[in-house]
């Protein structure tokens, strides 16, 4: 495997949830209101094809509106050197799962400390068990606590585990990835990049919301490389207005189909914090978190070295599914959890 790649795929969901590290405080300019659903965001063709954007030209009123949002978040992502916060998370696969509720659900931390460091663990998980009669209710079983994703980055390395080899595997970054692997992850606009970076790299618009939904930003924004498109086919970002911090995020499955395959994972993050008073023999323990994280007893540590490989066409452009037809965002609201 490509080193690049496996270290793309090393950091998993982590680059995809720190976005949440890169919002400051702070209200959106006056000039950028939302839209709203009484003049949505235009449908996009149904046929997008390869290297085209997956809708047409935004209105001018809805482009000045994306603009001022990407300034923001590229002039208020330094603001943050210290982020936390809970996170639940549902997985919908109806290929391998039951077609009318999740397959997984799960709880965990996530803690980011600029400027590219990023702690990503599941502390509970639960799994779908079919109803032992027709009709019957569903049961989610618990997983072993040691089974669940844990990764760390601390800007030199990504550390994961494999709970089935009992291993933790230590990755190391290329050198250029060397002290701004998050930056680089797999949705980079959403960790301080700049506005330009953003659309190159992206096709990305404001969406349409019901008028009974107040104090929320919908994004949607589609990849433009083969690379990202190998993870995701889209990202559905909801922004809270008071603290200008991502309140739920929707991941679409590369397959995804809102009818036949209908795959996502929905995540909704709570008990935000930012930049919180601290001492400096807390500042200490804080950070050691990032640092050589702690072998689970029993289990050893795998190393892999870093070494250089010819250069791919990873990031060759590639556009986004044929047949999608982008309209309103998807809520990161999944229901409760399981008991």
């Amino acid at each position: 495997m490509n080193p690049f790649r496996s270290i793309i795929w090393a950091l998993g969901w982590l680059p995809l949830l720190m976005l949440v590290a890169t919002m400051a405080h702070g209200q959106m300019p006056p000039s950028a209101s939302a839209p709203s659903a009484a003049s949505p965001a235009p449908a996009g063709p149904t046929q997008p094809m390869l290297g085209q954007a997956p809708f047409p030209p935004l209105p001018p009123e809805h482009q000045k509106f994306l603009d001022d949002v990407l300034k923001l978040w590229e002039q208020r992502s330094q603001a943050i050197q210290r982020y936390r916060c809970t996170f639940k998370r549902w997985e919908y696969d109806p290929v391998f799962g039951p077609r009318d509720t999740f397959k997984t659900y799960s709880e965990g931390v996530i803690k980011y400390a600029m400027p590219d460091k990023g702690l990503y663990k599941v502390e509970k998980a639960m799994d779908y068990t079919a109803p032992a009669e027709p009709g019957g209710k569903p049961q989610f079983q618990p997983r072993d606590k040691d089974s669940g994703e844990f990764w760390i980055c601390d800007g030199q390395s990504v550390f994961s585990h494999d709970a089935k080899n009992k291993q933790q595997l230590q990755q190391e970054l290329p050198p250029q990835m060397r002290g701004k692997a998050i930056a680089e992850g797999p949705l980079p606009f959403l960790f301080g990049a700049d506005a330009e970076q953003i659309k190159q790299r992206y096709w990305i618009r404001p969406l349409p919301m019901p008028p009974d939904i107040k104090g929320e930003y919908w994004l949607e924004a589609f990849p433009k490389t083969r690379q990202d498109a190998a993870n995701y086919l889209k990202v559905h970002v909801i922004i809270d207005h008071q603290d200008f911090l991502p309140k739920g995020l929707v991941i679409f499955d590369r397959n995804f189909d809102p009818i036949r395959n209908p795959a996502r994972s929905t995540f909704t993050f709570e008990q935000r914090e930012t930049n919180w008073s601290i001492a400096l023999q807390q500042i200490m323990f804080w950070e050691r978190e990032f640092y050589e994280p702690k072998v689970p007893f029993g289990w050893k540590r795998v190393v892999e070295k870093y070494e250089a490989a010819p250069a791919s066409e990873d990031y060759a452009p590639a556009g986004p599914a044929a047949g999608e037809r982008p309209t309103q965002a998807t809520r990161p609201v999944a229901g409760p959890a399981p008991r």
